[in-house]
């Protein structure tokens, strides 16, 4: 059987650290781990247990998240790498029911476990767990990097993460990988995300700085047909600020802003609402969309303007 070595990008929390690497060191198949390695931007020292596979490698000088995976793949040797972000609490059978799912198929590179909510989730914790379970047992195009079982051939062959983008890296990663071979998203493990937003306003302040990079992440990738909406959306809700601003001086433009900015809230949330699995008030997931839809438009024009800067810089 092949063994595994694991990458842990970490910033802050360390407590959501700990609880990472214990979650590790009690898989079922944790005689197939061959190392942990967590490449923490900390200066000062971790409080962590120590423990004969888990390694530590300070680098606050690391330019990014993807700088600090690549650094700790370096590190390792092993057939498969799994990637975990730093807030990840991975049911007992991950390991193993990843690596049996991976060797399935010759094609298939990648797995990834589908996400639980915690035992006290609120409102906004459901829907961010309901959002992120949207496609199982299928095969996908891209995924987050939160859990991430990878053959370490593939991760060569396309080069390793992006060192170019700080945010939206794993979507480019995978997106690339997705055209060597299968990706996996499945429901026969799980994760807990420790870190997941718990209130709107987390939501809003994370959202716009996932969202600054989103434009140049299209860059060196293909973008599928159902991310095009997700993409232009920011500009919509940017024209429909520009319009419900000459509101001042018209009722029609007041009206027609108003619309413009409710539309895709209104046409997300009674998406979700008519799911199945579904058990949250309308007027909540109204809320949610509006909040979410203007944090990803005020982070792109941060990135639009990080773009310009840089541009002119050069």
């Amino acid at each position: 059987m092949d063994t595994v070595d694991f990458v842990i990008p970490h910033m802050g929390r360390p407590e959501m650290l700990v609880a990472t690497v214990a979650s590790v060191l009690a898989q079922t198949g944790v005689d197939r781990v061959a190392s942990i390695t967590v490449v923490t931007k900390n200066h000062s020292p971790l409080d962590i247990e120590a423990h004969e596979k888990l390694h530590v490698v300070y680098a606050p000088e690391a330019s990014s998240i993807s700088d600090q995976r690549n650094r700790g793949v370096a590190l390792g040797q092993a057939p498969l790498i799994a990637f975990l972000d730093a807030d990840i609490q991975l049911a007992v059978d991950w390991l193993q029911t990843c690596a049996e799912q991976l060797a399935q198929k010759p094609s298939r590179l990648l797995v990834s476990a589908m996400q639980k909510p915690s035992a006290n989730a609120g409102r906004v914790e459901q829907l961010r767990t309901a959002l992120s379970n949207v496609s199982l047992d299928e095969t996908v195009q891209f995924l987050p990097g939160r859990n991430l079982l990878v053959k370490r051939s593939a991760h060569n062959a396309v080069g390793g993460f992006p060192g170019h983008l700080k945010t939206c890296e794993d979507y480019y990663y995978t997106e690339k990988l997705s055209r060597l071979g299968e990706l996996y998203y499945t429901s026969r493990t799980e994760y807990i995300h420790l870190g997941e937003d718990k209130t709107l306003r987390q939501t809003f302040t994370k959202e716009i700085w996932r969202s600054e990079y989103n434009l140049r992440s299209l860059s060196g990738r293909t973008v599928p047909l159902r991310e095009w909406p997700s993409i232009l959306l920011p500009f919509w809700m940017l024209l429909a600020f520009i319009v419900l601003l000459t509101g001042f001086y018209s009722r029609m433009a007041l009206a027609a802003g108003i619309f413009m900015l409710l539309t895709p809230s209104i046409l997300y949330s009674a998406r979700l609402y008519l799911k199945p699995s579904n058990n949250l008030p309308f007027h909540f997931l109204l809320l949610f969309y509006l909040v979410y839809f203007l944090a990803r438009t005020a982070g792109t024009v941060m990135g639009i303007r990080l773009m310009l800067k840089r541009t002119f810089a050069e």
